[in-house]
């Protein structure tokens, strides 16, 4: 009998101690002036082309992003005047809309409560398993905010902090974005890329600082993963520089990719207007 109670527990143990393994957890983004309240990163707009959602999400592979949301004491409700902010708290479950299948998220504090003047998170993680979800999503975060009497409030804010949107793009399996982990890893230590300026509007340097040389294949796509460009470039050992015009690209968030077949390094660039 004795044996029999100390498997189950032994069970119960390697049981919770899997779940705990399995938890998904974040921490605030620590570069956010204190004085700054607000979901960050801020939505993606007109006048903020680098925000929002900057990681693009890939059908059939792991993604996560993090938001980071800092409290604030007090908040204008406007013809009530300001008013106190006791906290701003979450469903566990169903505060993010939009989702597409196979994601989820989880707060910290894991309750979803994020008391006045603290500093917490949301990490959106998970498989993108449904083709239908293919393209373009726009996140919202509701919440409530706990003051005199509860307020219901969607994020983005327009009234509150900021307006813009949270676009979600979810691409294909096997686009240039949705190679594994380990592979764009080990290609950053080869090759260092970005582009200047970034945002730009007629024409943009890419910079490849490359530990190795070769010939190259240069790509371009569009946010929905469309290839816009493709050319052979010759890389070689030190700096490297590749001129990209916009000419009549929209404006927008592109991702390039430089790949020899085995080293494949992404990144972002935005044009704007």
């Amino acid at each position: 009998m004795k044996k029999i109670i100390l498997s189950a527990l032994t069970v119960l143990c390697l049981a919770g101690l899997v779940v705990a393994q399995q938890t998904v957890t974040c921490k605030p983004d620590s570069t956010i002036p204190d004085t700054s309240y607000g979901v960050f990163p801020l939505p993606y707009s007109k006048t903020n082309l680098k925000g929002g959602i900057s990681d693009t999400a890939c059908l059939n592979t792991y993604f996560d992003f993090v938001f980071t949301l800092s409290v604030p004491k007090s908040f204008n409700a406007g013809i009530f005047g300001e008013l106190p902010v006791n906290s701003i708290q979450l469903s566990t479950t169903k505060a993010v809309e939009n989702m597409p299948v196979g994601l989820s998220y989880t707060c910290n504090p894991p309750n979803c409560v994020f008391p006045a003047e603290s500093r917490g998170c949301i990490i959106i993680s998970g498989t993108p398993t449904d083709v239908a979800d293919i393209g373009e999503t726009d996140l919202k975060i509701k919440g409530q905010v706990n003051s005199v009497l509860p307020i219901d409030i969607t994020f983005p804010n327009a009234q509150l902090f900021t307006e813009g949107n949270y676009f979600l793009y979810i691409r294909p399996q096997g686009s240039a974005a949705c190679r594994t982990s380990s592979t764009r890893e080990l290609a950053a230590t080869k090759l260092r890329m970005g582009n200047v300026p970034n945002p730009f509007t007629g024409s943009t340097q890419i910079e490849v600082d490359a530990d190795i040389r070769g010939q190259f294949d240069f790509r371009v796509y569009d946010i929905m993963g469309r290839l816009i460009q493709r050319r052979p470039v010759q890389i070689s050992q030190g700096i490297n520089r590749i001129p990209f015009e916009a000419n009549d690209l929209a404006p927008g968030l592109y991702v390039f990719t430089l790949t020899d077949g085995l080293n494949t390094v992404s990144r972002k660039m935005v044009i704007g207007r």
